[in-house]
């Protein structure tokens, strides 16, 4: 155990972060594509032809790709290796994204963002298994919140960035952008991750079996707290997976009478939010060596904050909505315990499963819930167009968004049977 000690704490544990954050920059990519069409909303409504609630389903074929492959996702990593299954899924990445950025047909564009979604499944499952590997358990927390703020930044990128880049260059060639952006991101995955250290291999082996990842997945379909934590992660996402990646701009320009640039600022708040918070909050949760109360109490005032911002029940001030918006992000941040508690509730040879599983759960709101604010939207809308486009006032975006702080208080509510999992020898192999 003291080699091992050794291994970690000098040399491989800087070479391990490095690989991890080569991982986790993949993640900020697959986020920037996440979030794209909510900056050009009206342009995309009017290339395509669609109402929201379409548009929502169009949309949502990233959500189709992305949660059902959560299932495959952790056994193939398990199995092959991080390094070969991120190359690819970029590559899936890049690939769809040009798609989008050149169909006409919602068909293609379906294809399109399913591809993207098909690739965008292994790269927060990826990174996390790369952090399983290469770091100590004590860091797992902490790095599961800095990959996530990592991925903000690409979100933020896209909010901010996006809306004047379509100004100069046009919504098609933004999209391009993006496309480039992977092109270049393919050989800098596949030259700098590296799979499991040379010191953990001639313990454990190198890859899984299939037996044992199928083994595992069934032992976590059984397990009711794996359930319990996807589903509280599923619940706290909704303020990306329906607010900040698709409804939220429209939300605000209706809601808030804010300009697109303005709104796209404002909606960058939720992502800034979830930047600081994500790593505080894994490592709030790893210094006080529990996962379990800081879930309780960001899901409550989460669920308090989103509720002022949807039913507006006072004046709110343009600096007043930016600091709600902020501390929405902040408090849902949370969000990333339960990965923790995911991996802690099962041995690390199966961690990329576990965190899969986890994530299959958590995405489960965007196939949801995305097309169905379109649908309430629709369901409220007083036959308005303009340009070719459907028009929802500020009363049909509030009666939609209501669900959003009554599921968040739900999740809450779930998270109070969770058991606690960081003192769960059980499972900590080679840790220390």
């Amino acid at each position: 155990m003291h080699s091992n000690k050794t291994n970690f704490y000098k040399f491989p544990l800087v070479v391990g972060w490095l690989i991890c954050v080569v991982g986790a920059i993949f993640y900020c990519y697959e986020l920037l594509l996440r979030i794209e069409p909510s900056v050009m909303m009206p342009e995309l409504m009017r290339r395509f032809g669609v109402t929201a609630g379409a548009m929502g389903m169009l949309i949502a074929f990233y959500y189709h790709a992305y949660t059902p492959m959560q299932l495959a996702v952790g056994i193939l990593v398990d199995r092959f290796g991080t390094k070969v299954m991120l190359a690819l899924a970029v590559t899936a990445c890049a690939l769809g994204s040009f798609i989008f950025s050149i169909s006409g047909s919602f068909y293609w564009g379906a294809v399109g963002r399913f591809l993207v979604g098909f690739g965008s499944a292994f790269a927060f499952v990826g990174v996390l298994k790369l952090a399983a590997e290469w770091l100590p358990k004590h860091h797992f927390a902490l790095f599961t919140g800095f990959a996530t703020a990592l991925g903000m930044i690409g979100a933020m990128v896209g909010d901010i960035g996006f809306p004047f880049l379509i100004q100069k260059i046009g919504w098609q060639a933004t999209l391009h952008v993006g496309t480039g952006i992977g092109v270049a991101l393919i050989p800098i995955v596949w030259f700098f991750i590296r799979d499991t250290p040379k010191w953990k291999v001639a313990h454990v082996g190198s890859k899984t079996t299939f037996k044992e990842a199928f083994s595992g997945f069934w032992k976590m379909v059984k397990n009711p707290q794996m359930w319990l934590a996807g589903l509280v992660a599923c619940l706290f996402y909704l303020s990306l997976s329906v607010f900040a990646e698709l409804w939220g701009i429209p939300f605000l320009r209706a809601v808030y009478a804010l300009s697109p640039q303005a709104a796209a600022f404002a909606c960058s708040m939720v992502f800034a939010g979830w930047l600081i918070g994500a790593p505080i909050s894994g490592w709030l949760s790893d210094r006080t060596k529990t996962r379990k109360l800081p879930l309780i109490f960001g899901g409550f005032l989460a669920a308090v904050a989103i509720g002022i911002i949807v039913l507006k029940p006072f004046q709110i001030s343009i600096t007043l909505l930016h600091w709600l918006l902020f501390l929405f992000g902040i408090f849902c941040s949370v969000e990333i315990i339960c990965f923790a508690v995911g991996r802690e509730n099962n041995p690390i040879r199966v961690a990329a499963t576990a965190v899969g599983f986890t994530n299959l759960l958590c995405m489960i709101g965007g196939v949801i819930f995305q097309p169905l604010v379109g649908m309430l939207l629709d369901l409220g809308w007083h036959g308005e167009i303009v340009e070719g486009v459907r028009v929802y006032t500020a009363a049909d975006f509030q009666h939609a968004f209501w669900i959003l702080p009554a599921l968040i208080l739900f999740g809450t509510g779930l998270s109070l049977f969770l058991k606690e999992t960081y003192h769960n020898k059980e499972y900590d192999e080679f840790d220390i």
